[in-house]
């Protein structure tokens, strides 16, 4: 599958599990509406690149969060 991207805004982290949970915009590729869900990271340092409430930017790979940008 090639690159899955997405929109949406930080509602939680959880450094301990590895987790960051984003209220996203539909993710049309996937055929997947809007919604949220607790996506698990690629990196941990993927966890610094932004604080609850921010609105981000994400790359998806197999379910898993592998870039993250503020904007």
């Amino acid at each position: 599958m090639s690159e899955i991207r997405g929109v949406g805004l930080v509602r939680a982290i959880d450094a301990t599990a590895g987790r960051i949970t984003i209220a996203y915009d539909a993710i049309e590729p996937l055929n997947w509406p809007a919604g949220t869900m607790a996506f698990a990271v690629g990196k941990s340092a993927l966890l610094n690149s932004a604080t609850v409430g921010d609105k981000v930017r994400f790359r998806l790979e197999s379910q898993q969060i592998t870039e993250l940008t503020r904007f």
